[in-house]
C-alpha cells in the first residue's frame, strides 16, 4: 500500500511505503529512498512488546522470527512520522518512527568519523581553541562547545581556572569518569620518579601518545600545571592525523605499513607487566583515521620477515621524523589557571626539559565517556 504525499518539508517524514522485490521500500520527504528487509524491520520493531520503552533494549526474540516474514499491509501514519505494518503470518502489528528509519538509512546504523580540522603550526598560528573555565563549568552549551573544539582540533584549553587540584578534577568530571590506571586516578605529581616513567623526570619528552601498552588506550588526557618555579617545560602538541594524512598522500607504501603492522608495546616495572599491540595509524572500516598510537619509549621487541622489517623501519623513521618536525608542532607553556584537554587517540604530546620545581595534575578519561557526554549534550541542546 502506498500513502499519499504529506504536506510537510521535514526531511525525515515518510511520503510512501510499499513492498517491492521482497523488501519494504520507503521514500522520505527529503527525496531519499531506502530499502529494508522485513526480517530487519521485525527485529527493530519499536512497539513496547518488542523494544522496552524504559531501557530501549530489544525484547523481540530475533531467532524466532520466521525467515520468510512479510507484511500483509503497510501504512504511513501520523502525517509521515510513523511507519506501521501488519505481518502476514500472524496478523501482529509493528511500528517504526520515521526519524529512526531516516537516521539508519543515512548512516547504515554506523557512526561516521566526526568532522575534523587537521592542523600544523602554520595553520594554528598560535590561535588555540579556547573557552573560559567558568563558562564550561556553568553552562552545558559551553561544555558542548568545548568538547566540540576537542573533537574538531584534537585539543582545547579552558582558561581562568583556579590553580587547584579540586578545580581540575571538577572540570574533568564535567566530561566523564576519571580513569583508574597504574598511575592511580586523578594524579598530582612532580619529577620524583614515583613511577618508572619519563614523565616523572625533568628531561625532555618527545611526541607520543599514552598507554600504547594498554589494550584500550586512554581516550583523552587532561593537564593543569599548578606550579613551576624554574625554566623550560613547554608542552608540545602534534596533530597525528595531519601527519598521517601527509604520509597517506606522499608515501602510500609507508602509509600501508603504518596502518597494517600491529606494533607491540609494554610497561615493565612497579609490579606490573602490561602489553598490547596497535597499528601506529589505525583505520575504521570506512578507511578513515580512527587512532594513532605511538610511543617509541615503550615499543616492545618484535620481528617481521627481513624485507618487511626493513620497510617498517623506513616507514617508522618517516613517521618519527615528521612528528618531530617543528613545522607540525605547536608549543606553549601551561601556566596555573589553564587546563588542557586533548584527544590521546589523535594528538601526540611532549614536553621540553625544565629546571626547578614543577607540579602538574591531571587525569585520563575514557573515549566512550567523552563520546557519550558529547552525544547527550548535542541531542539535548540541538
Amino acid at each position: 500500500m502506498s500513502a499519499q504525499p504529506i504536506p510537510t518539508a521535514t526531511p525525515s517524514r515518510l511520503v510512501s511505503a510499499a513492498l517491492a522485490d521482497g523488501e519494504v521500500v520507503v521514500t522520505f520527504a527529503a527525496g531519499v529512498t531506502a530499502r529494508f528487509t522485513p526480517f530487519w524491520l521485525r527485529d527493530h520493531c519499536h512497539l513496547p512488546a518488542s523494544l522496552n520503552p524504559d531501557t530501549l533494549q530489544r525484547q523481540v526474540d530475533t531467532f524466532s522470527i520466521p525467515t520468510g516474514i512479510a507484511p500483509a499491509r503497510l501504512a504511513v501514519a501520523e502525517e509521515g512520522r510513523v511507519l506501521r505494518a501488519t505481518w502476514a503470518h500472524d496478523e501482529s502489528a509493528a511500528e517504526w518512527p520515521a526519524d529512526f528509519l531516516f537516521e539508519v538509512a543515512a548512516s547504515s546504523g554506523r557512526e561516521r568519523a566526526p568532522a575534523r580540522t587537521l592542523w600544523d603550526r602554520e595553520a594554528m598560528q598560535g590561535r588555540f581553541p579556547t573557552l573560559a573555565f567558568s563558562d564550561v563549568m556553568a553552562s552545558d552549551s559551553a561544555l558542548r562547545d568545548w568538547l566540540s573544539l576537542v573533537e574538531t582540533f584534537g585539543f582545547a584549553l579552558a582558561v581562568g581556572a583556579p590553580a587547584t587540584t579540586e578545580a581540575t578534577a571538577a572540570i574533568a568530571r564535567r566530561v566523564g569518569y576519571i580513569r583508574e590506571t597504574i598511575f592511580g586516578g586523578f594524579w598530582d605529581f612532580s619529577a620524583d620518579l614515583a613511577f618508572k616513567d619519563t614523565a616523572y623526570t625533568p628531561v625532555a619528552i618527545g611526541p607520543h601518545t599514552d598507554g600504547t601498552y594498554s589494550i584500550d588506550s586512554p581516550g583523552y588526557q587532561m593537564f593543569h600545571c599548578l606550579q613551576h618555579d624554574g625554566t623550560g617545560g613547554e608542552n608540545t602538541l602534534v596533530d597525528g592525523f595531519k601527519v598521517a594524512d601527509v604520509i597517506r598522500r606522499t608515501d602510500p607504501a609507508a602509509y600501508r605499513m603504518l596502518t597494517t603492522v600491529k606494533v607491540p608495546a609494554h610497561y615493565l616495572g612497579d609490579g606490573v607487566h602490561l602489553r598490547a599491540e596497535h597499528e601506529i595509524i589505525a583505520l575504521d572500516r570506512d578507511g578513515e583515521m580512527r587512532q594513532v598510537a605511538y610511543n617509541n619509549y615503550d615499543r616492545a621487541p618484535f620481528l617481521l620477515p627481513a624485507a618487511e622489517m626493513k620497510e617498517f623501519y623506513r616507514a617508522l623513521a618517516l613517521w618519527d621524523g615528521l612528528v618531530n618536525d617543528p613545522a607540525y608542532e605547536v608549543a606553549f607553556k601551561l601556566t596555573p589557571g589553564t587546563v588542557l584537554l586533548f584527544d590521546n587517540w589523535r594528538t601526540l604530546h611532549g614536553r621540553r626539559a625544565y629546571t626547578g620545581f614543577r607540579r602538574l595534575c591531571g587525569a585520563y578519561l575514557n573515549k566512550e565517556d567523552f563520546d557519550s557526554r558529547r552525544r547527550v549534550l548535542h541531542s539535548a541542546l540541538r
